[in-house]
């Protein structure tokens, strides 16, 4: 019985070490800020295609980031792990619930950028959009948190969930259109835990140095 429980522990620990190196706070910090660069090229007026093929660029470039920060920042120190039913099953269902959820915020902050010079669809957006898009930021990122056991995700549901609400009142009380600073600070913010958390994750788990082959008279030990 103590095996099993000491397994399960151990188990719990590789599960948690999973989210130490900060390389999903960059990951999903990056894919705010590609929504502030799309933000202000709209408001720059660049064509709709070059937008598009912008910010599809700075979503790959993103993914790219992480995959690279886990191979070379995350595996040589920590290895890889092979968990069990459960948890890969958790892992799944939570990475397809989180996915969907920001695939749906991006389509909808498309949509807003495409239609947003319709008067009606501007005034459901005024009453309906912002209050929709932090609760539904809160709940997925609040969910994802719980059932990964990844507490920092609490914060980053936050940080999605700041941008859409705090444009609405600047554009509504002031008249500014700070769409891009109202996704890229707290997408900064977020990249920035991230880095702190990997240059800490960094200096705790330095690469295991692997001794030479020692050798005595000429033949190796």
């Amino acid at each position: 019985m103590s095996e099993k429980v000491s397994l399960k522990e151990l188990e719990g620990k590789a599960w948690r070490s999973v989210f130490q190196d900060g390389m999903w706070d960059i990951f999903l910090g990056l894919l705010l800020v590609a929504m502030a660069v799309n933000a202000w090229m709209s408001d720059s007026g660049l064509a709709e295609n070059i937008r598009t093929g912008v910010y599809i660029g700075l979503e790959i470039v993103a993914m790219g980031v992480l995959w690279a920060g886990k191979r070379f920042i995350t595996v040589p120190r920590m290895g890889r792990v092979k968990f069990g039913k459960g948890r890969r099953s958790r892992k799944l269902w939570v990475t397809l619930v989180v996915g969907l959820s920001a695939l749906l915020g991006v389509v909808v902050f498309q949509i807003t950028q495409t239609m947003g010079n319709s008067v009606s669809f501007q005034s459901a957006m005024r009453t309906f959009f912002p209050a929709f898009w932090a609760a539904g930021c809160i709940v997925f990122f609040s969910l994802g948190a719980y059932l990964l056991d990844f507490s920092r995700l609490y914060l980053i549901g936050i940080l999605y969930a700041l941008p859409v609400p705090t444009d609405h009142l600047l554009h509504r009380l002031f008249g500014l259109d700070l769409s891009s600073l109202a996704f890229g600070l707290p997408g900064l913010t977020a990249v920035v835990m991230g880095l702190v958390v990997m240059i800490r994750f960094m200096r705790e788990y330095p690469i295991p140095h692997v001794p030479e082959e020692e050798v005595v008279d000429g033949i190796g030990a």
